[in-house]
């Protein structure tokens, strides 16, 4: 990178500052660009989550089923 002078060129020519919107469009792309990063970060964790979820819902099925049974044969005697 070379040095802004006092007059506003550099070594490679004048310094032309960003319009107001090719400011918001490099903030709006930027931003774009940290919404898919943390979207697809989001997903590869949400498929985590799901799997252990339908884990955890057909072990408590097993369970509750389990439970049931012992309560309609008589062998669980409810509190």
């Amino acid at each position: 990178m070379s040095a802004l002078s006092a007059t506003g060129t550099t070594a490679c020519g004048p310094y032309r500052r960003p319009t107001v919107v090719e400011s918001a469009a490099a903030a709006l792309g930027a931003a774009l660009v940290r919404w898919a990063e943390r979207r697809r970060v989001i997903l590869s964790d949400w498929a985590v989550h799901e799997r252990e979820a339908a884990l955890r819902r057909e072990q408590l099925d097993v369970l509750r089923s389990d439970i049931m049974g012992a309560a309609h044969s008589g062998l669980y005697i409810w509190h």
